[in-house]
């Protein structure tokens, strides 16, 4: 009950501000609004990964590059993957000058292209639902809930085996059986509250997706906060941990749900 109370103020206050900014924002506005968020993230990421060089200036300047393919139309993913490559390979080049910078040269370039492939590009398809309707991304934020309480509700009360024992210790494939059926199902709830064009079957088979790929998503940000011998990524948010800890779900689910309108639903 105490860390109910804790979330509970938080988690009003999250719902509102994503309601107004997916609704009312427009796109330049939220994509700005994403990129911050992104980066607090990221900035998150790198307390996890300890690389051994200042390397967050560059990882935010790559997120940028990312931002751009998605926002604006003559400038496409293309020209931010060559734009990062040559940034990060100019950056190595003038600032590894010791046997010490030498050793962790590999492992700190391997950092920045995990922040910025793992976070900023999966993140940013947030952005490429919410131009095709706020309702595509209110979908995916009202599947990933109820999928999550579904493998809350029944993992707790019934959970026996355990599936990510290192990663996610409390995650059990009565969990993830339940996320996946209780998402499906709330696909045709979701076209109810949020109407999208699209066939209740292809929304429910979305769904169970959705359910099943936000409980691989969050086990593998597991993995970051185990190996740091962290609980959470973060404090910014009373009672929910970091950005990062909020975010995790989507960074599978957003591309995918993305795709499936693309290419399934049409």
């Amino acid at each position: 009950m105490k860390d109910l109370g804790r979330r509970l103020p938080t988690t009003v206050a999250l719902i509102l501000f994503a309601y107004a900014a997916i609704r009312y924002l427009p796109a330049p506005y939220f994509s700005a609004l994403l990129f911050l968020l992104i980066s607090l993230a990221a900035w998150e990421l790198l307390r996890l990964t300890k690389p051994s060089r200042h390397v967050w200036p560059l990882v935010f300047s790559n997120g940028l590059l990312v931002a751009l393919a998605f926002s604006v139309p003559w400038f496409h993913i293309a020209h931010a993957l060559i734009g990062c490559l040559l940034a990060d390979g100019l950056y190595f080049l003038f600032t590894t000058h010791s046997r010490e910078r030498l050793a962790s040269f590999a492992r700190d370039w391997g950092v920045l292209a995990l922040a910025v492939m793992y976070l900023y590009f999966p993140l940013y398809f947030m952005l490429q639902l919410k131009k095709l309707g706020p309702n595509y991304l209110f979908f995916l934020i009202f599947v990933i809930a109820v999928g999550d309480s579904g493998a809350y509700f029944v993992g707790s009360a019934m959970g026996r085996h355990k599936i990510y024992k290192l990663a996610s210790p409390k995650k059990s494939l009565e969990g993830l059986i339940a996320a996946i059926l209780t998402a499906g199902l709330s696909g045709w709830l979701a076209l109810v509250l949020f109407p999208v064009p699209a066939a209740v079957p292809a929304a429910m088979l979305t769904a169970a997706l959705i359910g099943l790929f936000s409980q691989l998503s969050d086990p593998v940000e597991s993995l970051f906060k185990r190996a740091a011998d962290q609980k959470d990524s973060g404090r910014l948010l009373p009672g929910h941990g970091g950005v990062l800890d909020r975010v995790d779900s989507y960074i599978f689910c957003a591309p995918l749900l993305y795709f499936l309108v693309a290419y399934f639903w049409n």
